[in-house]
């Protein structure tokens, strides 16, 4: 796994990011983000490819696309904050920081995000297997996906689309109701345990039977 941390030679070191937040505009949630300087921005200008799994553990600006070929994981190390101005094109994301995305945000698998400290947003859409959401201020299009679960108020039928595709370890009690033959009982997948499975490279979805 690669740490975000470990590539700062590769980026430039911001002493003012207001001139971002006027960029993508005001009324993004992002912007107060980039207007704190304690979170000490870096901007990478141009393309970036990230070759493995990525630990994001900075406050960091790529002035056009991102493409992860692993996963995300933005709260490892410490808790980092992403803003692309691109797209950002990964296997799966998993998010307690802030992300916003200004084209759109392109998953094979998982898009996570959990806690309401920070933020969730995606100009164009998200395009995954799955996006879940728990207790996370978010703003986004919806792309192409097999299950959707909002932030706060899911319904039962977005629940449910989850429950048929996420393996039941993803649910809290959810292996042992699977050695006696049950499904999960209806509710969020865990953002712990959808991280755990991530670290550990064990599948997040369910096979075709």
């Amino acid at each position: 796994m690669l740490t975000t941390s470990d590539w700062r030679a590769r980026f430039d070191r911001l002493s003012d990011a207001g001139a971002y937040a006027e960029r993508i505009g005001r009324h993004t949630q992002i912007a107060d983000y980039l207007d704190d300087p304690d979170y000490g921005w870096y901007v990478h200008h141009g393309d970036l490819v990230v070759p493995e799994d990525l630990d994001h553990d900075v406050a960091l600006i790529v002035d056009g696309d991102l493409v992860v070929h692993g996963f995300v994981d933005d709260y490892v190390s410490r808790i980092g904050l992403l803003v692309v101005l691109g797209d950002l094109v990964v296997r799966d994301l998993v998010s307690w920081g802030s992300v916003y995305v200004g084209g759109d945000l392109r998953a094979e698998g998982m898009v996570c995000g959990h806690y309401n400290d920070f933020v969730f947003e995606v100009a164009g859409a998200v395009h995954g297997r799955a996006l879940v959401l728990s207790d996370k201020s978010s703003s986004y299009g919806t792309g192409e996906l097999e299950a959707e679960i909002d932030s706060y108020d899911p319904t039962r039928e977005q629940l449910r689309a989850a429950r048929e595709i996420l393996v039941p370890q993803l649910y809290d009690g959810g292996a042992k109701r699977a050695r006696e033959g049950r499904p999960p009982k209806l509710g969020r997948p865990s953002y712990r345990r959808i991280c755990r499975r991530l670290h550990a490279g064990k599948p997040l979805f369910r096979t075709a039977d």
